[in-house]
């Protein structure tokens, strides 16, 4: 039997023996167990979960891959639903297929955007949602071809939320992008791991919210998304032979037709619909999830090591013990077997009450993100995942904890520890060294992140992207044709823009084709001499003539447009470039007078240079862009205006004036400021769990650092005695101390930089394609990491260095 009863006993004994370092001991470790375990629990149900509780293995997700179906790489994609007909008609082994597009939309009379999702009317069965929490679900004949019929199923979080859990929500018409649906049902928010869309509609309504763009006749628009449910016998190997067959002949019509100008091929991939699962997405979410669990990995550890630390000094004073137990016949391995257990029975009670972090960690998280979040929360629940997690956790722990002072144990001489003179054996420097090292290596890289996203809200808030945040307002719109017509929409426009421009303070208006802090899509512009193909990438921005003097744009080469521009009759159009395309396109030569060719092959002659922004990532340069002239009748674009003053005045007449042209509009006219100021806000709830979590790394590790200091003096007591009667002085002994830890500290902070620079590269790749981009390598940062962690790792040295220096050489001899 490798452990018996009384080895569970004595370490009960043992724990009992010592109750303020057992209490320590669980403390520390349930801190970084139920840290890691709480967090794993919120990925586990975002990430690693199956979207359905019910039958998870018949479940199964269908992920199609495109190829030669558009210019460029393949893309993983949905369906259109002439392929989602033919999956639907002709699979055997499903027993049912269910399609969803998600799209966002708003709630009018709310005046509040959200999430929401088109779908098929066996969505929720396939799920795995029989009963909805209030009312029904949706009938077969809500999703025939060519019903109008405008039916809305709400999810549990927005009727107690957005409506106060009104019990009269059945039956009533609500405005969804002001479009009215009727209230049929409530789902419950624990019957499937479902994202919080909030509001589901049938599919057969997309017309409606696709601007009239009639996704079921066109081919070419894949947005169905896919999941299903197998037939008892068969696998998702099975399915996906028999629908990759589907495909193909699919493949085949298409290109018999001719209704693709290219050859399209597709390949299919069929998961459990986890997200981690998604092929397009798989990467992402494991950088995702190794930047959220390192640095917890990072806490727990260092939990570790203090725990080692006072394991360590609790071993140096049980060698006597040991060294009986020895002498009387014991052997070694069974003591290394109850010191083992020893450390496991903590760590085991450690993991224990982690669980009730593991619970209540999501709801707690979510709560200081944001108030409303805890509800959902409520449901993200531990599963057999995150037991498996907390189980490792412990073993983890346990040898982490275990192995340093079970080695320290038997090192010694046993007659001396006989005698009782164990004390005077020394532990080797070598382990509280690498204790130091490792310490502070961690914290670097906790304290780094910690920093970093402490700056991030200030430099949001404070860069400078090349344009006018506090005087420039955009203005909402949402102008649909229908119900609108171009006539009706141009209409409305220009009495808009009229009585805008009446308010007092506003001094200009612009349309733009792609929003502030928005990453605008590439397109290919060519020289007038280059063929297809032989151009360069580059943003093209649609501006109305007033855009660069509305955002205070500077014009650093040739002039800005002008209204003239528009009535020009020539084939040579005018354009604007940026600093970025003039030099990309033409180096050092003068870009004005030249001709440029866009994607849709028009002729423009370029007549200014603007200075370079930062419009896409407010920390970086824009790439090379193109401003061409917005059409006088274009309805396309966003507003904005710059004005003077105060900007409160100034959005609320903009908004009354929207109002009385159209009272359907939800407009809230804000600066673009604003937009930053928010967007700083919501990284101050981020950086606050970082730095909470970096501030309890930092403490453990310089409650680590100190207990590891003064571990080691007490230990060369009798060696600086022997110095001090050789004629070292105080002074001498405390910077002796000061020293050596100094060096333990810069050998940590390399250890740290070493540690932290492939989590900054993770960090920007997945902010890569963000608005948000920073510059995660900004030596700012690591110096100032590095300065406080020195600071204080010095500071945690000072005492014991103190201590050393007070030595009483007699004292520390007398046993010689």
């Amino acid at each position: 039997m490798l452990v018996d009863r009384q080895d569970v006993r004595y370490a009960i004994r043992s724990a009992r023996r010592s109750p303020l370092l057992t209490f320590v001991v669980v403390l520390a470790l349930s801190v970084g167990i139920g840290l890691n375990a709480g967090v794993f629990t919120i990925l586990n149900s975002l990430f690693l979960q199956p979207p359905t509780k019910r039958d998870p293995s018949s479940f199964v997700q269908i992920y199609p891959r495109y190829q030669g179906w558009y210019i460029g790489r393949p893309q993983d994609s949905s369906f259109n639903a002439e392929d989602y007909g033919a999956i639907r008609a002709q699979a055997h082994m499903l027993a049912e297929l269910a399609g969803w597009q998600k799209i966002a939309v708003t709630l009018d009379d709310l005046s509040k955007q959200g999430g929401a999702a088109l779908v098929t009317c066996n969505y929720f069965r396939v799920f795995g949602i029989d009963r909805p929490l209030l009312g029904r679900l949706f009938n077969p004949d809500e999703c025939n071809p060519g019903s109008s019929i405008r039916t809305v199923v709400l999810s549990e979080h927005l009727w107690r939320n957005d409506y106060a859990s009104d019990p009269h929500i059945l039956g009533k018409i609500i405005q969804i992008s002001r479009q009215p649906l009727t209230v049929i049902g409530v789902t419950s928010d624990s019957s499937a791991n479902l994202a919080s869309n909030g509001v589901w509609m049938p599919y057969t309504l997309q017309p409606i919210f696709n601007h009239s763009k009639n996704a079921f006749q066109n081919p070419n628009w894949a947005w169905l998304t896919l999941a299903g449910r197998l037939r008892k016998g068969y696998s998702r190997a099975d399915a996906a032979a028999e629908l990759q067959t589907i495909l193909r002949q699919q493949d085949r019509s298409y290109l018999e037709q001719r209704v693709f100008t290219l050859d399209r091929k597709t390949s299919l991939t069929l998961t459990d619909g986890s997200f981690i699962r998604n092929p397009a997405m798989q990467s992402l979410a494991l950088v995702f999830m190794a930047l959220m669990m390192g640095p917890l990995a990072l806490v727990l550890l260092l939990a570790c090591t203090n725990v080692t630390m006072l394991f360590l000094s609790r071993s140096i004073k049980r060698r006597g013990e040991i060294a009986v137990r020895l002498a009387l016949g014991a052997g070694r391995a069974r003591l290394m077997r109850m010191l083992a257990l020893e450390s496991f029975l903590t760590a085991a009670t450690a993991g224990l009450l982690s669980i009730y972090l593991a619970v209540r960690f999501p709801a707690l998280l979510f709560g200081a993100i944001d108030p409303s979040e805890a509800n959902p929360s409520a449901f993200i629940q531990p599963d057999w995942k995150v037991f498996g997690f907390l189980a490792l956790l412990v073993l983890i722990a346990t040898a982490a904890s275990a192995l340093a002072p079970m080695r320290e144990s038997f090192r010694f001489d046993l007659v001396a520890a006989l005698k009782g003179r164990e004390g005077a054996a020394t532990a080797r420097s070598q382990t509280t060294s690498t204790l130091i090292v490792v310490q502070i290596a961690m914290s670097f890289v906790l304290l780094a992140a910690a920093v970093l996203f402490a700056r991030l809200p200030s430099m949001i808030a404070n860069g400078d992207p090349g344009f006018d945040t506090h005087q420039t307002m955009m203005v909402p719109l949402d102008i649909d044709i229908p119900p609108y017509t171009t006539t009706s929409a141009l209409a409305f426009y220009r009495s808009l823009e009229s009585r805008i421009l009446e308010i007092s303070g506003v001094q200009s208006l612009a349309y733009e084709s792609v929003a502030p802090f928005t990453v605008a899509p590439v397109s290919e512009v060519r020289l007038e001499n280059q063929t297809k193909g032989q151009g360069r990438p580059a943003s093209v921005d649609n501006v109305s003539p007033d855009f660069f003097p509305t955002f205070g744009i500077q014009l650093i080469h040739g002039r800005s447009f002008q209204h003239p521009d528009l009535s020009a009759t020539s084939n040579a159009q005018v354009a604007v470039v940026s600093q970025a395309f003039a030099k990309a396109f033409w180096g050092a030569s003068d870009p004005v007078g030249k001709v440029i060719v866009t994607p849709d092959d028009r002729r423009l002659v370029v007549i200014g240079v603007a200075r370079d922004t930062r419009s896409e990532r407010f920390s970086l340069l824009d790439g090379p862009r193109l401003y061409t002239l917005r059409d006088a009748q274009s309805v396309d674009g966003q507003l904005f205006v710059r004005f003077s003053g105060s900007a409160a005045p100034v959005a609320a007449s903009i908004k009354a004036i929207v109002k009385s042209l159209d009272a359907t509009q939800v407009s809230t006219p804000s600066t673009v400021w604003d937009f930053l100021e928010d967007s700083a806000t919501a990284m101050k709830a981020l950086a606050k769990i970082i730095l909470l979590m970096s501030g309890f790394a930092v403490l453990l590790a310089i409650t680590g650092v100190y207990g590891v200091m003064t571990f080691a003096i007490s230990q060369r007591m009798r060696e600086f005695g022997i110095q001090m009667m050789l004629g070292a002085t105080r002074e001498s002994l405390f910077r002796l101390v000061l020293t050596r830890g100094l060096r333990q500290i810069s050998l940590g902070l390399l250890f740290g930089v070493a540690l932290a620079i492939p989590a900054a590269w993770a960090f920007m790749r997945i902010t890569n394609n963000s608005w948000m981009r920073v510059d995660t390598f900004d030596p700012i940062v690591y110096a100032i990491s590095a300065l406080i962690l020195l600071a204080v790792s010095l500071s945690a040295m000072c005492l014991p260095a103190f201590r050393a220096s007070q030595v009483d050489p007699i004292q520390a001899l007398r046993d010689e």
